[in-house]
C-alpha cells in the first residue's frame, strides 16, 4: 500500500494521518493537515494560554469578552445545540469537577467543596453577544477539546478532499474519518476494545468513507458503594452519572457521530439505549453490568 503516514500530538491526544500516496503528493498533504490541526489548536485547546478557551477562563466574571469570528461563533452553536438536546446534561462548564476526582474516579473533595464547585457549573452562565463570549462567575472552567476534536478530524478530512485526496484516515484519540477506502482496495478498519466475558477484546469495524467517535471508557469506570460508573459527571450535582459506560457511533462525519455518542452517554443507561434506537445510525453501547447493546454488537453472519 502505497502511502505516507505521520503521528503527532493534538488537542491532548495522539492523532495519526495516512493518507495515499500514489500520485507523489503523500507529504504535502499531510503537512497540509499539520498547519491546519496547528491552527486549530492554537485557536481553541485549552493546553493553549491564548487560545479561545484559556482567554475565556482568564476573563470568567471580569465582565470582559473575547471576541468570536464565523468559525468560533459556529463551534459554539453547535454546542448549545448538544446542551439543549441533553436537557442540560452535556455541559463543557463541567471542567472544574474534575478536580473533586482522583485519577482513579474517586470524590477525594469534601461533600462541602464538591457542592461549592457545582455552583460554578452551568453553560447558561456563558454569554454571547455581537462583542463575544464570557462566562459570567469568577472561577468558572469551560473546556472545549471534546467538541474541537471532531470537528478538526472533518476539518481535515474536507481539507484533502478539496485538494483531491481519494483515500484517507485521520484518527485522534476515539475520533476518526476515513476518505474512500485504502488505496489497494482494502477497508479501514477501526479497532475497539469491548468487554467479552470477564476479559476485553479488541473487535474491529469498517470505516469507509465515514465518522466515527467514541464516548467514555468501560475499562476506566470506577466502582461507588459496589456499583461501576463511567467518569462523566452531573452538572446538576457533581455526581458521576449512572449511565453507558462506553458509546461509540458511526455517521457520514466525525462531528455527528460525536454529538450522538455525547448525548447518549450523558443520559441514565435505560434512557439512553433508548435514544440511540431512535437516531437511525449505527452505534454500540457498554452498559454498568458490561453487557454491549446495539446494531454494531451483533454477531455478523
Amino acid at each position: 500500500m502505497d502511502v505516507s503516514k505521520d503521528r503527532i500530538q493534538a488537542f491532548g491526544r495522539a492523532c495519526q494521518l495516512v493518507v495515499d500516496d500514489t500520485a507523489a503528493r503523500g507529504d504535502e498533504l499531510l503537512e497540509l493537515c499539520r498547519a491546519e490541526l496547528a491552527r486549530l489548536e492554537a485557536k481553541f485547546s485549552a493546553y493553549q494560554p491564548e487560545s479561545i478557551t484559556s482567554r475565556l477562563n482568564q476573563a470568567a466574571g471580569t465582565g470582559a469578552f473575547v471576541p468570536l469570528d464565523a468559525e468560533a461563533q459556529s463551534l459554539f452553536t453547535y454546542i448549545d445545540a448538544l446542551w439543549s438536546e441533553s436537557k442540560h446534561m452535556f455541559d463543557p462548564t463541567t471542567r472544574i469537577l474534575r478536580n473533586c476526582y482522583g485519577p482513579d474516579g474517586q470524590l477525594r473533595a469534601s461533600r462541602e467543596q464538591l457542592h461549592g464547585m457545582v455552583s460554578l457549573v452551568g453553560l447558561r452562565n456563558l454569554e454571547i453577544n455581537e462583542s463575544g463570549a464570557h462566562l459570567s462567575r469568577k472561577g468558572m472552567l469551560i473546556d472545549l477539546n471534546s467538541c474541537v476534536r471532531p470537528y478538526a478530524v472533518d476539518s481535515l478530512k474536507k481539507l484533502l478532499v478539496r485538494n483531491g485526496a481519494k483515500h484517507a484516515l485521520i484518527e485522534m484519540d476515539h475520533d476518526i474519518a476515513t476518505i474512500g477506502k485504502q488505496p489497494g482496495g482494502a477497508n479501514w478498519l477501526v479497532g475497539v476494545r469491548l468487554p467479552q466475558g470477564s476479559r476485553a477484546a479488541i473487535t474491529r469495524f469498517k470505516l469507509n468513507d465515514h465518522g466515527f467517535a467514541m464516548r467514555g471508557d468501560f475499562e476506566q469506570a470506577t466502582a461507588v458503594k459496589g456499583e461501576r460508573f463511567g467518569r462523566a459527571l452531573s452538572p446538576v450535582d457533581g455526581q458521576p452519572i449512572p449511565g453507558l459506560l462506553s458509546v461509540l457511533v458511526t455517521a457520514e462525519n466525525c462531528l455527528t457521530a460525536c454529538s450522538a455518542a455525547s448525548i447518549a452517554r450523558m443520559k441514565t443507561e435505560s434512557a439512553g439505549l433508548s435514544w440511540l434506537d431512535s437516531i437511525g445510525l449505527p452505534w454500540l453501547a457498554v452498559d454498568r453490568s458490561l453487557h454491549c447493546h446495539g446494531p454494531l454488537a451483533q454477531p455478523k453472519r
